[in-house]
């Protein structure tokens, strides 16, 4: 599935990787469970041999090459990741797949991707992922630090669907610039539908390299001399971050079809930065381990023949 938003403020996308939100189809979630309003199959109330009902529908979009979904979102969060001042950021998005492709549901916290194995049980492909940056506009308490620039971060994910309502991804990625680090995103899923709403819920945990820990997390003694907050009794310290496992938590979201084009989706996640993330001073001394975010977004979905 190809996805790709576009941002319209300052720093527009700050939630998008966390988000990683974007439409599965036009389909309605509802009395018909997953089938695509596009294809000959939904029209005749007939599903393909060898689908794993309910979620997907592989038969070929006969009226449609590609189904589009129009998306306006909002999500109130962090302002950086490990700050406790929060914000609300809205954004639009754009998300596209082919005709035919293996439909999945609406699961928050996945980045963008291309599907090539198009199969109902397992998917791979290339990923990426919007990760926001750090800037003393963020919060004042920043001073003296240095900015964290964002990134576009680049790898491959997995997807397993052992039953139709059971999900297990793996997202490996790295950023455009080297000091960006190695970073992993693992996730599971149980998801449900029932009547007009799909509800799914699941464990999220984050790794991340050394550079990657340094850079996000890291604090140099010239840092420390300009901002004596982070070491405020123990003097002019570095603190050098090892790679590791660097947050867990959960995500669950519940989505509403209203029409066989129109869906709504509301989305809550909390993730606890751990290890050498959690110890970080810029965490304990200017921000919070404790990460929440809150998002709604309404779609339109349409064919493009």
């Amino acid at each position: 599935m190809l996805r790709f938003a576009s941002p319209v403020a300052k720093r527009l996308a700050l939630t998008i990787g966390a988000l990683g939100f974007s439409a599965i189809g036009t389909a309605a979630i509802a009395q018909d469970y997953g089938y695509d309003q596009y294809s000959a199959d939904y029209q005749t109330g007939e599903q393909s041999a060898g689908s794993l009902a309910p979620f997907f529908s592989p038969t070929p979009v006969k009226s449609a090459k590609w189904i589009a979904i129009l998306s306006a979102n909002v999500n109130y969060g962090p302002s950086f990741r490990g700050s406790d001042k929060y914000v609300y950021i809205p954004y639009p998005m754009v998300s596209i797949r082919r005709g035919g492709e293996a439909r999945r549901p609406d699961i928050p916290g996945d980045g963008f991707d291309i599907d090539l194995l198009n199969n109902d049980y397992v998917s791979f492909g290339p990923v990426g992922r919007y990760q926001p940056g750090r800037y003393y506009s963020d919060d004042r308490k920043l001073f003296g630090l240095r900015k964290l620039p964002w990134t576009i971060e680049g790898g491959a994910f997995a997807e397993v669907w052992p039953t139709y309502n059971l999900r297990g991804r793996v997202e490996f990625r790295h950023g455009f610039r080297d000091e960006d680090g190695w970073v992993a995103d693992l996730a599971a899923d149980f998801v449900q539908p029932f009547g007009q709403f799909l509800f799914t819920i699941g464990p999220r945990a984050t790794w991340g390299s050394d550079k990657t820990a340094r850079n996000t997390f890291g604090i140099t003694p010239g840092e420390a001399a300009l901002n004596n907050m982070v070491f405020p009794q123990h003097g002019l310290y570095t603190y050098k971050p090892q790679g590791g496992f660097q947050s867990a938590g959960a995500a669950a979201s519940l989505g509403y079809q209203i029409t066989d084009e129109w869906s709504t989706t509301a989305t809550a996640s909390y993730s606890r930065l751990i290890g050498d993330a959690g110890k970080s001073p810029i965490v304990r001394r200017l921000g919070d381990r404790n990460q929440f975010n809150i998002s709604l977004k309404a779609a339109y979905a349409f064919g493009v023949y």
